[in-house]
């Protein structure tokens, strides 16, 4: 068994395709795939943390994690969020020194910003749904899939991650999920706060004390 790490990036919107090209990269059917979306941030040795969970639960069917923000699936959901990088850094060591290696299970769909899956898992189940211009809920409709064939969804009690989707933007913020040759054309405006701004001048005078 071995555990490999992947951000998949689709291209044409079609991101269960590309989840699939990633599992299907793996060469054994007992190896596990760490997929995670390209925002969020992972702490200290989250990869011996993560693998000592994955040899406990070596059946399981999907494994993930908590973060500070996540839209929907709040079993997945740590009762903080700050935009001080380094609340989420304490919170990171804090939840690792209580629960390392800890997990529970919670049997409900997931927000994909981190999902472990074995192999032979993904193809038991059906692999990752396939729809043109589809973003949304790729990691829901999985979760699905798991649960139907009677494979258990966990989440890792000692492991948390920063998600910073939508941090400077706001809750409605939708370009990240537009086609990358839209957003490369489109021109370049910087929209910064007076509230972002305030709170970057906060954690410098506090980095200054």
């Amino acid at each position: 068994m071995h555990i490999y790490y992947g951000i998949p990036y689709a291209l044409d919107k079609n991101l269960g395709a590309e989840y699939n090209r990633y599992m299907n990269l793996l060469p054994n059917g007992d190896d596990w795939m760490v997929i995670t979306d390209g925002d969020i941030m992972l702490f200290d040795d989250f990869g011996h943390q993560i693998a000592e969970v994955i040899k406990k639960i070596p059946d399981a069917g999907l494994i993930t994690c908590y973060t500070n923000r996540v839209a929907k699936n709040k079993a997945q959901l740590y009762e903080v969020d700050s935009t001080d990088i380094l609340v989420h850094r304490v919170i990171a060591k804090k939840v690792n020194k209580e629960s390392r290696g800890q997990y529970r299970k919670i049997n409900q769909r997931v927000s994909g910003f981190l999902m472990a899956i074995q192999k032979k898992t993904w193809k038991e189940v059906g692999k990752f749904p396939e729809i043109p211009n589809k973003i949304l809920d790729i990691d829901g409709l999985f979760s699905n899939k798991i649960l139907r064939f009677n494979k258990g969804i966990y989440i890792m009690r000692g492991v948390y991650v920063l998600h910073y989707y939508r941090f400077l933007e706001g809750a409605k913020y939708k370009d990240h999920l537009r086609n990358a040759e839209e957003i490369a054309n489109k021109p370049k405006v910087r929209n910064i706060t007076k509230s972002s701004v305030r709170n970057r001048s906060n954690i410098t005078q506090r980095r200054k004390r």
